[in-house]
């Protein structure tokens, strides 16, 4: 029993080395990429090189005729039909586009960003988490979020440019910034998983104090979304970082009586809690219920129920490997 425990005590030793080890990289490369706070529009550009659409994009060419009112008009018929890549694509070019014209427009740069969230985790997730493709977009997502934040409260802009932490700056911003604040902040989370440990570490603050600022202004945004993903924080990090089994199921719990309907839910909370508590059975429960579900279970959201359910079953052919 003595050495079981001493075995035991090493290995937290060491894990808590190397985690502090790993901190102190992660707070020398900062954040891992430079903020868009104070950076000019970029040039607007088509989401789609190639026939098929590879994501990375090339410089389009706006015309005479194009006006911010016809963009945006464009871009929200293309939006409709998201489920299709190219379609993705198109609109977050037109978005692009009228942005680069209106480059305080916040509303639309926040819709950017959401935009470029989709074509991340609905298609070229399929490309694997390390492609350039993938990376790139949650990091033109986390630019155009970031654009907006600043767009829509100079109050808070002046702060991140002083100098104040964004999770300190974000206390200024109101309900009209709810957009902004949630695509921002899970595509620059979704970014650092893809980047790595020390890029993940480094941004860990940030993105938590956005959605601490999301969940005091509305704990209902996008179905739930700020318990949503206090139950995957509160699952994944580490006991002596904050993690906490009890208070991630909570939050998911409460999430799920919130937005029922929601699968997106589902799917994390078997892949961070259930996967964490080695709980197989509610692993499967979870899985089955959103396989179960019509497309149609929230109308007007039948693409993001399309890809949770391929998630699904992806996570369903891991299960073995998981448990």
């Amino acid at each position: 029993m003595i050495r079981t425990t001493t075995a035991a005590t090493t290995t937290t030793k060491k894990a808590k080395l190397f985690f502090s080890g790993a901190m102190i990289l992660a707070l020398g490369c900062g954040t891992g990429r430079t903020s868009q706070w104070e950076a000019k529009p970029p040039a607007a550009t088509a989401a789609a090189s190639s026939p098929a659409g590879d994501g990375a994009g090339k410089p389009a060419t706006a015309t005479a005729t194009d006006t911010a009112e016809a963009l945006l008009a464009a871009a929200e018929a293309a939006w409709q039909q998201r489920g299709s890549q190219a379609k993705t694509e198109e609109a977050i070019a037109a978005w692009e586009k009228a942005t680069a014209a209106r480059p305080d427009d916040g509303v639309t740069l926040a819709k950017l960003s959401r935009g470029l969230y989709f074509l991340a985790d609905g298609h070229l997730r399929k490309l694997g988490t390390k492609s350039d493709a993938y990376l790139a977009a949650f990091e033109r997502g986390t630019a155009a979020g970031e654009r907006a934040l600043a767009a829509l409260s100079p109050s808070f802009k002046s702060k991140v440019m002083s100098g104040e932490k964004v999770e300190d700056a974000i206390k200024v911003m109101g309900p009209e910034g709810l957009e902004a604040m949630y695509w921002y902040a899970v595509n620059l989370g979704k970014w650092s998983r893809a980047k790595g440990f020390a890029a993940t570490l480094g941004n860990k603050d940030r993105v938590k104090g956005v959605m601490s600022r999301a969940l005091e202004l509305s704990p209902s945004f996008f179905h739930a979304a700020p318990h949503r993903y206090f139950g995957a924080f509160y699952a994944v990090a580490p006991s002596f970082a904050g993690g906490d089994l009890d208070k991630s199921r909570e939050h998911y719990e409460t999430s799920l009586k919130m937005a029922p309907n929601y699968v997106g839910t589902k799917i994390i909370m078997a892949e961070t809690y259930a996967t964490k508590k080695q709980d197989r059975a509610l692993f499967d429960r979870l899985i089955a219920e959103v396989l179960a579900v019509p497309d149609e279970v929230i109308p007007g959201l039948e693409p993001e129920t399309r890809v949770e359910k391929e998630k699904a079953m992806e996570l369903k052919a891991q299960g073995d490997a998981l448990f």
